[in-house]
C-alpha cells in the first residue's frame, strides 16, 4: 500500500463514491490522479468518504493507496501532514 503526499485539484462526490482528484506533491504540473473513495457498496468506508468529500481544492494530504487500474486509486486512509 504505497503512501503519497498530493495537493488536492478537486473534489467530486458522486453519492456513492467520492473522487479526489490530485497530484503529487513535488512533480512538476501534470496530469492529475484519481483517488476513488467508496461511501456505499463494499469495499466502503464512510467515514473516510465523509473525510474525503469535504477536502479543499489546494490542501496537501497523505493517502495510502491501492491502485486500481492507470490514473485511478483506491483511497485506504488519507491524512493531512
Amino acid at each position: 500500500m504505497p503512501t503519497t503526499r498530493v495537493t488536492v485539484v478537486a473534489v467530486s462526490d458522486e453519492g456513492d463514491t467520492v473522487i479526489v482528484w490530485g497530484r503529487t506533491v513535488g512533480e512538476p504540473q501534470g496530469t492529475a490522479v484519481a483517488f476513488a473513495c467508496r461511501a456505499k457498496d463494499a469495499p466502503y468506508d464512510a467515514d473516510l468518504a465523509e473525510r474525503a468529500s469535504r477536502l479543499a481544492p489546494g490542501a496537501e494530504i497523505d493517502v495510502d493507496v491501492v491502485p486500481v487500474v492507470d490514473g485511478w486509486n483506491r483511497i485506504i486512509r488519507l491524512s493531512s501532514p
